[in-house]
């Protein structure tokens, strides 16, 4: 009977001690099409041409900037980022290695993602954040839609 007693103690601090589940959360934001920027830094070769018909090279850096709102299309804050150009082309082929920070009311989420151009959908990494984010980490996925917006949602977890 000891024996019984000193095994189920011995189990029931082993489950104690076992980490529970990280618990994910899930935060939906959207990019506006209005009061962005969006610019390149055109290194050489430099692109004879401008706007969609733009040839982007190895190496170009692309600026972009976004305003957030929340899924009740409220103000939340603004997204920054920053792209260096891995694989030259015109909008419709090129790629490039991202990083930004979604700086919100309730904190920033830093994050990475590779862009390609031609698709709409995008998946990111989540590095960590501040504020109501702190010590979070995970996976976003970025849809862009025709009129300019994107929706990003963040999957995120300790």
């Amino acid at each position: 009977m000891v024996r019984k007693v000193a095994l189920l103690t011995l189990f029931a601090s082993f489950v104690a001690a076992a980490p529970a589940a990280a618990q994910s959360q899930t935060l939906t934001v959207k990019e506006t099409a209005r009061g962005g920027t969006t610019d390149v830094v055109d290194h050489p070769p430099k692109s004879p041409k401008g706007g969609s018909d733009r040839r982007l090279s190895k190496d170009d850096t692309l600026v972009i900037t976004n305003p957030l709102v929340d899924t009740s299309n409220r103000s939340i804050g603004r997204v920054r980022v920053t792209c260096a150009v891995t694989k030259a082309g015109g909008f419709d082929k090129a790629a490039a290695d991202c990083l930004g920070v979604f700086q919100m009311k309730a904190g920033k989420l830093y994050v990475t993602l590779p862009l390609d151009f031609a698709s709409a959908t995008t998946n990111g990494t989540v590095l960590g954040g501040t504020g109501a984010y702190a010590g979070l980490r995970g996976t976003w996925t970025s849809v862009q839609h025709r009129d300019g917006s994107a929706t990003d949602t963040f999957t995120l977890a300790p």
